[in-house]
């Protein structure tokens, strides 16, 4: 006889959320326990109301993971959870807090909304708006050097060019702050001192996880931001609300 297969802890919570969402709760190498299933649950269903619901087209698997964490902190990354596009897939890791699940996992499904709900002219502009510059760094002949005959020139691109350089940029390629080509780099002139500095995709997940959860603290920040003279919050503000919320009531 074989041996009996151990269910899983909130079986009734994983079959809700797979019927209701077409999302999958799963274990891999480190296992849910009830109350995080409830507390995706209760995410998940906000994602239900005030017409947010296609905001889950990009998510159809959820998992508690350890593996992808460790993989990150060798690259001296430290994250609460991650987003494979590839998979639609979000990862909640292993050391978690409870507490702490609604704004990661708002946040992941924020990068699930920029792979699959935002068209690329649409997140340039909200690149630009976000204070980042485009900054190409050109090949050309230069003779009279007998050692090195090509060099580069730094030329800062315009931004009402960004528009006609679509197709030298791919989401992946901006998470590594350049085009596909690595002969362009966008920069917002930080020093990535804060997580939302690292790369175009870091600033919107944030932005959306703070327009979703923080609406009214979010609203007050980038007003008094403009009144000390920087825009980039309002706009990013004003760009969540017209083109990712504007089907809301």
């Amino acid at each position: 006889m074989p041996d009996a297969v151990p269910v899983p802890d909130g079986m009734p919570i994983r079959k809700r959320v797979s019927k209701e969402f077409g999302i999958e709760l799963l274990d891999t190498d480190v296992k849910f326990i009830t109350p995080e299933l409830l507390v995706v649950e209760e995410v998940l269903k906000r994602f239900n109301k005030k017409k947010r619901k296609h905001h889950l087209i990009g998510v159809k698997q959820v998992v508690k993971n350890k593996e992808a964490r460790v993989r990150l902190l060798k690259a001296l990354v430290h994250a609460g959870g991650a987003y494979d596009s590839d998979n639609k897939r979000i990862y909640l890791f292993d050391n978690l807090e409870l507490k702490k699940i609604p704004e990661v996992l708002t946040h992941e499904i924020g990068h699930a909304v920029n792979h699959f709900n935002l068209e690329m002219t649409k997140f340039m502009k909200f690149i630009a708006d976000s204070g980042y510059n485009m900054t190409e760094f050109r090949k050309y002949f230069a003779p009279g050097n007998r050692m090195y005959q090509i060099a580069t020139m730094k030329i800062e691109v315009p931004k009402d060019r960004w528009q006609d350089l679509l197709e030298r940029f791919s989401l992946k390629s901006l998470a590594r702050n350049e085009d596909i080509f690595g002969e362009m780099i966008v920069d917002n002139g930080k020093r990535k001192k804060q997580p939302w500095d690292e790369n175009p995709l870091e600033k919107f997940a944030w932005v959306y996880e703070w327009f979703a959860d923080r609406n009214e603290e979010f609203k007050e920040m980038a007003q008094r931001s403009a009144e000390n003279g920087d825009e980039t919050w309002k706009k990013d503000y004003e760009f969540l609300q017209k083109e990712v919320f504007k089907d809301e009531e």
